[in-house]
């Protein structure tokens, strides 16, 4: 299996948060549902441990929420 980047686990979560925003589910349930798709498809421990070892690691995420579905992000 090929080592999980902060990179790859954010372009995932960043699709499933928008596609749940979409959805219409607010920020934080659209968050914590991505994170959860993210850990049934990768591993929950691969998932922690890249968020573990990651700076900053909110920039990063709320960047990639902004360049996927920015329409989302500003309110």
């Amino acid at each position: 299996m090929i080592e999980l980047t902060l990179l790859t686990l954010l372009n995932f979560i960043g699709n499933n948060f928008c596609e749940y925003r979409d959805l219409g589910y607010d920020n934080y349930k659209s968050l914590l549902l991505s994170y959860s798709d993210a850990s049934e498809k990768y591993g929950p421990l691969e998932v922690k441990k890249v968020i573990e070892n990651s700076d900053n690691f909110k920039v990063a995420a709320v960047a990639m929420a902004a360049i996927k579905c920015p329409q989302h992000i500003v309110d």
